[in-house]
């Protein structure tokens, strides 16, 4: 099956991705917390020198590593390599809680998304890619964390591919009401369909 975002939904998600300023409160300071020592816990189970199947991450300040999702998609299965453009070398991506530094959480965060998610699931960097990356990787995380999660993948995703901008990295978090409704807006299509004959 392929999840289909809903176009609607998804504006609605970017609308309020872009009215919504860095909040500096408690709940927020907590989901990102709790992001961040979840996706540490999941990277550290991804590269470690003793398990099968291990992936090892290289974090490069090349620009683009790869010309496609199925580049990165190959270089995982095959190879079981992935590099990761740190955050470090992208100044303006630098996150008001995740942090900036090389090999850092947000640099770590981003690894795990493009191995659980797009290398995992095979998927690309469309915008029906990342919601279902989204979706899937959100099963790995606690409610709260993903709250953070929701406005760092589904939230940014949503301003790329309803405003064709890259969003600026933010610290706050989006309705619940808006993602579930997002969530349930969404379609699910079978991948193995004929066209007519």
């Amino acid at each position: 099956m392929t999840v289909r975002v809903d176009p609607a939904a998804a504006h609605e998600v970017a609308t309020a991705y872009l009215a919504t300023p860095t909040r500096r409160d408690p709940v927020v300071a907590a989901a990102y917390r709790q992001l961040a020592t979840e996706s540490d816990r999941l990277y550290e189970r991804i590269t470690r020198p003793d398990r099968p199947g291990r992936v090892r991450v290289a974090f490069t300040a090349c620009q683009t590593p790869y010309a496609d999702a199925g580049e990165l998609i190959r270089s995982v299965r095959d190879h079981r390599l992935l590099e990761v453009v740190t955050v470090a070398a992208q100044p303006e991506r630098r996150h008001p809680l995740l942090g900036g530094e090389a090999g850092g959480a947000l640099d770590r965060f981003r690894a795990v998304h493009d191995v659980l998610g797009h290398a995992r699931l095979q998927l690309g960097f469309d915008r029906d890619g990342e919601f279902a990356t989204w979706r899937s990787q959100s099963r790995f995380h606690s409610p709260l964390a993903r709250r953070a999660l929701a406005t760092e993948l589904h939230g940014q995703h949503s301003v790329c591919w309803t405003t064709g901008e890259t969003a600026e990295p933010k610290a706050f978090l989006l309705d619940p009401h808006l993602v579930r409704r997002s969530i349930t807006a969404s379609r699910q299509i079978p991948t193995d369909t004929k066209g007519p004959s």
